[in-house]
């Protein structure tokens, strides 16, 4: 076999070799697409509220994301003294929320919300989570409807 010919079929080899992994990879590719779910992005969340508040309210974007944090720090369990009971969470904020949260601003951030302000950023917040599907449908108890 002549040197020129060996390098054909050299460079032969390697281009279905390398076709054969191109196939594999795009295979591959295909069979791990998956949808991720709802993405929270607080940035969103922020204009999603201050354009539910509209403009008759005093806060600002910088009031928002500094409730809208705090909230969040509370969902996540981060505001319990014992993190192995879990705690019940509710989107649109409980009067618990809105008390934690109203509390640790003023004693951190040193700044005052009416608790109304924070429960309508929450509840604003809330409508956000049922707009990008992470919200699911209000959760009914068994027990008080048997007593009905």
């Amino acid at each position: 076999m002549s040197a020129p010919t060996l390098v054909v079929f050299v460079g032969g080899l390697a281009a279905i070799f390398l076709l054969i992994v191109a196939a594999l990879v795009w295979q591959e590719a295909k069979s791990r697409t998956y949808d991720e779910g709802p993405v929270y992005v607080i940035e969103d969340a922020v204009d999603f509220v201050i354009e539910g508040l509209g403009a008759t309210s005093r806060l600002g974007r910088s009031d928002v994301l500094r409730i809208l944090e705090w909230e969040i720090y509370y969902l996540q369990g981060l505001a319990q003294e014992k993190r192995r009971t879990p705690v019940e969470t509710v989107a649109g904020g409980d009067a618990a929320a809105v008390d934690y949260i109203s509390a640790q601003i003023a004693e951190k951030n040193k700044v005052i919300y009416d608790s109304a302000e924070v429960a309508a950023v929450l509840a604003v917040e809330a409508d956000y989570l049922a707009s990008i599907g992470a919200v699911g449908a209000p959760v009914i108890d068994e027990q008080e409807d048997d007593r009905s």
